[in-house]
């Protein structure tokens, strides 16, 4: 049985962030999106889903090779296999000569990542110092005796200047605080581990949440998601909703890139994601605490709550057992 899990959430750069996107007369710029509204234009941050994709992807590779995945040794970026578990999941384009080519859809999707708030990049300024061991100890401004050791290194000499000089620059930042609305889509075919090292469920879950500390180009790197307060008088709990379900019959807790207000934007997300609750044998929701606890055990491969789950689970051992 076909099962959807989507996953949507509101996370928080709980630093300074850099998403790279092209580099300026030594300035490293951050990418930006142009947001048209009812009065006119305005330019946002942006954490591109498809660097979260790439993010999420590495972060499986790592999980599968450490689980002793001999497939996916054979797999990479952009030279995809098209035959490990994460090429049946997360796609795979096969171009390599002499291999097999052709090309495995995604049935995991990422969406959003505009930010909430109408905020312009931090710049600031940067040095790369160089740094060394020399005689024992680090060096770093005793310029001679660096290019003495780059030499011998065998460093080429129209390199030694370059290598043994710092080199100011300056770099834009997405200012700690910035909200952004994230999403999820996933088609699972088969929700059961088999003989696989995850299940796709499993993998799922685990490259959302594993993805989240990774998050930024060069460093720091890391966002969280965001926590809140439902009703306005309870504890916080996280701004994350994930449906598991058969028919899409939920109300999507998505938020308007026109939207520059954050608590305008959280109350909306709230708003949406309890217009819908769950609905036996076809959809079901998870929000907060509780969503965050299932995304925990599904990514540990742990038992859920989910019905949903369990019951595709149950019609594919079944199905088996018949063959």
């Amino acid at each position: 049985m076909r099962i959807n899990m989507d996953i949507y959430a509101i996370v928080e750069a709980t630093q300074e962030l850099h998403f790279g996107n092209v580099k300026d007369l030594n300035v490293n710029r951050i990418e930006l999106v142009t947001v048209p509204t009812l009065d006119g234009e305005i330019e946002k941050l942006y954490m591109s889903p498809t660097k979260v994709r790439g993010v999420a992807r590495r972060a499986l590779m790592w999980k599968l090779n450490d689980l002793g995945d001999e497939q996916i040794k054979s797999c990479g970026i952009p030279a995809t296999c098209g035959k490990c578990d994460l090429c049946k999941l997360f796609g795979g384009l096969m171009t390599t000569s002499g291999a097999d080519e052709g090309s495995i859809a995604s049935r995991v999707f990422q969406a959003g990542g505009v930010a909430i708030q109408e905020i312009s990049p931090d710049i600031k300024q940067r040095l790369c110092s160089p740094s060394y061991i020399l005689e024992g100890q680090i060096g770093q401004y005793d310029k001679e005796k660096i290019k003495n050791l780059l030499k011998n290194k065998g460093i080429n000499e129209k390199d030694l200047e370059r290598l043994s000089t710092p080199m100011p620059y300056e770099k834009e930042y997405v200012e700690a605080s910035a909200l952004f609305p994230i999403y999820w889509h996933s088609l699972l075919l088969e929700t059961e581990k088999g003989d696989r090292k995850l299940s796709e469920p499993q993998m799922v879950a685990y490259s959302f949440l594993e993805s989240l500390k990774r998050i930024g180009a060069g460093h720091p790197k890391g966002a969280d998601i965001f926590h809140y307060s439902w009703d306005g008088k309870g504890r916080d709990e996280p701004l994350l909703v994930v449906d598991i379900y058969t028919e899409p019959l939920g109300k999507r807790p998505i938020i308007s890139p026109m939207i520059t207000d954050a608590k305008k934007a959280i109350n909306e997300f709230i708003e949406k994601a309890n217009l819908t609750q769950t609905k036996d044998g076809k959809f079901e929701r998870y929000k907060g605490d509780n969503a965050e606890s299932l995304l925990r055990c599904l990514a540990s491969g742990e038992p859920t709550s989910s019905i949903l789950l369990k019951s595709s689970e149950t019609s594919a051992s079944t199905i088996n057992n018949k063959k």
